[in-house]
């Protein structure tokens, strides 16, 4: 028994997968979220039906009349009503476990067999906020990176497209992996995945491109301050030994105009009252000068 439940369950899950189409007969696909309710409404008019017997997954649910209906499971009884009598079944509060194969056999007296319809029921949970991740490489200065969208829960039947805003750009992408290559210069843009199942949709936080290339960037910046600064450097140093070599220069024709002063001068003074002359040492000629008494 345990293994024929899972075998439904597989069953429902690929029927939930597979579009239904107008040409699938009496199949019918109906779509229902976590938590809200369905209506099953047969195609059928009121002197074709005596009785329906509604069964999921070959499980007998409910039994109705004209003038009576009882439902065969007591989890199910504040669960199934029938608002428009014999032609249609609502189901409420809706789990997931709830997605299957429901059918309507329905007997007239009039008829030699009965006739039936069939519903394809696939719940689905509200979507959360995608995940994104990132797989990328730095490669000659050019970002190559990919981002992937993803559900931590209800993946059933979940599709993903991304979206990419910014000045001037304004581009859309099928799939859950988005390729980018982005380099300095090029202009930043702002990446949305946006996840989506048959009842909901959401999306990603935003993400900017610039963002996930910030080694790039920050790596041609720093090249870009060398390449400024390195003839800079080399300007300054130059100045430098200029101004070091001038200084040299100036200094040692200082020292070269004094190397031909005398230090020792005698000089004759004659005292006019004595008579007498007396010798004085000048240590510096080129600034003494003779004076005749």
């Amino acid at each position: 028994m345990a293994g024929f439940s899972a075998l439904i369950i597989v069953f429902t899950s690929v029927l939930c997968q597979l579009p239904v189409t107008a040409t699938s007969g009496a199949l019918k696909d109906v779509v229902g979220a976590h938590g809200g309710s369905v209506t099953f409404t047969l195609n059928s008019t009121e002197n074709q039906v005596d009785t329906v017997i509604w069964t999921f997954n070959t499980v007998s649910v409910a039994i109705v009349t004209r003038d009576h209906f009882k439902v065969l499971q007591n989890h199910n009884k504040k669960r199934i009503v029938f608002p428009d009598g014999i032609h249609s079944m609502k189901l409420s509060h809706l789990k997931k476990n709830d997605s299957g194969v429901y059918r309507a056999e329905i007997h007239n007296t009039s008829l030699q067999s009965p006739f039936s319809q069939e519903f394809v029921l696939c719940v689905y949970e509200s979507l959360s906020t995608p995940k994104v991740t990132m797989d990328g490489q730095d490669k000659n200065g050019t970002c190559m990176t990919k981002l992937t969208c993803s559900m931590e829960e209800g993946r059933d039947n979940v599709t993903y497209s991304w979206r990419a805003i910014g000045q001037g750009v304004n581009e859309f992408h099928h799939g859950a992996i988005l390729p980018i290559f982005w380099k300095l210069g090029d202009k930043d843009k702002t990446l949305i995945c946006i996840a989506r199942n048959p009842i909901s949709h959401s999306s990603s936080d935003p993400v900017l491109a610039r963002n996930l290339c910030e080694d790039t960037a920050n790596n041609l910046s720093s090249s870009r301050f060398i390449l400024y600064t390195i003839p800079v450097a080399i300007g300054l140093g130059v100045l430098l030994v200029i101004i070091l070599f001038a200084m040299w220069t100036e200094k040692g024709k200082g020292k070269g105009s004094g190397r031909g002063r005398s230090k020792h001068t005698l000089l004759h003074c004659a005292d006019p009252q004595s008579g007498e002359e007396s010798q004085l040492l000048a240590y510096n000629a080129t600034y003494t000068k003779a004076i005749k008494l």
